[in-house]
């Protein structure tokens, strides 16, 4: 695992504003420990980009979400704005959960591990919103919402209300990496994380930029 602070550091931080910004982020990932995730990392917002390649494959709709989830293309934002959203952070906290499978077909033990990785992302992201919007006067004006990114489709609702009502839960519904053009492999990579655990297991990715 990596130190918050030394990668903010190599990320070029510097200043008060910085300053205040590195100890929200370690103190955030010192957190990850207590969320019970198996692996975190953090790098530097730039050393991640938007790739349409990965929107693409939203638009193939093997998932069933691509129009039909307010989480979840054309209806989650557009690639500029998640590169708009790249370039206005410092540091991307990447964290990750690793399952074990009985065996390849072990299609409950994959959707058992994504629950818990959800359910344990889900309170780390609010960890992120209350500490911004408590310590918004003491990190400064000029940092943005933290903005997290979550692993596959939101799922907080059976069926979601998308496109003929407005989301049921906006507070807490979250976008995927994948929605936002993010290539999992190339963040779990740049932050020091591998992407695969080997045979009979299984990992889920999500990260909070900040």
């Amino acid at each position: 695992m990596m130190c918050a602070v030394c990668a903010c550091r190599d990320a070029g931080c510097t200043g008060e504003m910085d300053a205040r910004r590195g100890a929200f982020v370690c103190e955030l990932a010192a957190r990850t420990r207590n969320r019970g995730f198996t692996h975190y990392g953090c790098t530097p917002a730039t050393s991640l980009s938007v790739n349409p390649a990965v929107r693409s494959l939203c638009a193939e709709n093997r998932c069933q979400s691509y129009g039909r989830n307010w989480t979840c293309p054309p209806a989650c934002g557009t690639l500029d704005d998640f590169s708009a959203a790249l370039a206005s952070r410092s540091v991307a906290l990447v964290v990750q959960t690793v399952g074990q499978l009985e065996d390849e077909f072990d299609v409950e033990g994959m959707m058992a591990a994504e629950r818990v990785h959800k359910e344990r992302f889900a309170v780390l992201a609010q960890d992120a919103l209350d500490g911004f919007n408590t310590g918004r006067q003491g990190l400064g004006s000029g940092i943005p919402r933290p903005l997290p990114l979550s692993a596959g489709a939101c799922t907080l609702c059976t069926t979601c209300s998308c496109p003929d009502a407005p989301c049921r839960h906006p507070d807490r519904a979250l976008v995927s990496m994948e929605a936002a053009g993010l290539m999992v492999s190339e963040a779990c990579e740049t932050a020091g994380l591998p992407y695969y655990h080997g045979p009979g297991a299984i990992s889920y990715t999500s990260c909070i930029l900040l």
